[in-house]
């Protein structure tokens, strides 16, 4: 028995291509969820200490951050 992998390029004929391979007798048509792409993690203790000695407070970057221009 071999198994192969089918890359669709044309989501939209894939049905017609699904059940075109259902009607042969010889093969089984096995549908596979795709696997959920990893997520870069990100260290929050690697970011420590990124505003030392910077003279800025909270107050101050929150404005910076959240300023509208009018």
């Amino acid at each position: 028995m071999e198994k192969l992998t089918l890359i669709v390029k044309d989501e939209s004929k894939l049905m017609l291509l699904v059940n075109f391979l259902k009607e042969l007798d010889f093969v089984d048509v096995e549908r596979v969820k795709k696997k959920a792409e990893k997520r870069a993690t990100h260290d929050i203790f690697s970011s420590a200490g990124m505003w030392s000695g910077r003279d800025i407070d909270a107050k101050e970057l929150r404005e910076k951050a959240w300023k509208r221009r009018g």
